[in-house]
């Protein structure tokens, strides 16, 4: 009688003799590395982490692969500035790994509450405007209060 054999045995069958190229282990490499990079500063981000934290696991990883480590955290850990929130753990971090940075992170400080502050006063110029022009409708009271992010005028502004 004829053995029946699992789909995984016969992909094991198939691939016996298959073996990753060069080329190809390197990709794998770096595609780990970017996901721990990615994930490390993830978890910084979210709080679960301190940056004492962060430098135990920095001292972790393989000597030979430390600096695109660091490389690729510090990358992330920009790419995740948000001109909308509060950037002060994404700024603290940049200053902690690249100490040399802290004059760019003090600008970088500056033009992201310049932006806000500038927003702000831009959401509530509109935002009497709109009330203006309801008012002008017959439309007002105290309970009456204008979508601002949703009106033509707000897309103008921002």
């Amino acid at each position: 009688m004829a053995e029946i054999k699992s789909a995984v045995e016969l992909a094991m069958e198939r691939t016996k003799g298959l073996r990753l190229s060069h080329e190809e282990k390197e990709k794998i490499k770096e595609e780990e590395i970017q996901s721990k990079a990615v994930n490390l500063v993830n978890r910084y981000l979210e709080v679960d982490f301190h940056l004492r934290e962060v430098e135990k696991e920095l001292a972790k990883v393989d000597p030979s692969q430390r600096q695109q480590f660091e490389k690729l955290f510090l990358q992330n850990l920009v790419e995740a500035l948000n001109l909308d929130r509060d950037n002060d753990l994404i700024l603290q971090g940049l200053e902690t790994f690249r100490p040399a940075s802290a004059g760019t992170v003090k600008k970088i400080k500056d033009l992201i509450h310049k932006y806000q502050t500038r927003k702000k006063n831009e959401f509530r110029k509109t935002e009497a405007e709109l009330s203006a022009k309801l008012e002008r409708l017959g439309i007002g009271g105290s309970a009456v209060h204008p979508r601002v992010e949703a009106s033509p005028e707000w897309e103008e502004a921002v």
